[in-house]
């Protein structure tokens, strides 16, 4: 099994465990997250395969988070949080196919941003 089905097994093993669609999106950001704020250090550190393994995980998810959005009911917010994940989405792309990281550090403001919103949300009604 390729590391990207074992990635993606794994990432449905965790959030089928959930049962709140909230939680789900709450680990996906936290995904997000985790693997921009890793991506940077990487690049940091000059390992640039490894920041793009990285950006490639945080790609996907971004992938994931975008294709759930809806947009027939999430007027503006849905719209707004498409831009964003596509802003990620190209910011990943940038690095794994371009070497350029000049917009990850934005990428991962915003998905900080997005995902401290995120929980609490979540807090406010667990």
């Amino acid at each position: 099994m390729s590391s990207f089905k074992k990635y993606n097994a794994s990432l449905n093993k965790q959030i089928s465990s959930k049962s709140e669609p909230k939680e789900i999106i709450y680990e996906l950001l936290n995904g997000l997250n985790n693997r921009l704020a890793e991506c940077i250090k990487n690049i940091e550190n000059e390992k640039l395969d490894d920041a793009k393994r990285l950006a490639k995980k945080a790609q996907n998810i971004a992938f994931a988070l975008r294709s759930s959005l809806d947009h027939e009911n999430g007027g503006e917010i849905a719209k707004n949080l498409d831009y964003i994940y596509g802003h990620i989405q190209f910011a990943t792309d940038n690095l794994i196919n371009n070497d350029k990281s000049d917009t990850i550090n934005s990428a991962y403001y915003v998905s900080t941003a997005i995902f401290d919103g995120w929980k609490g949300l979540v807090n406010k009604t667990a």
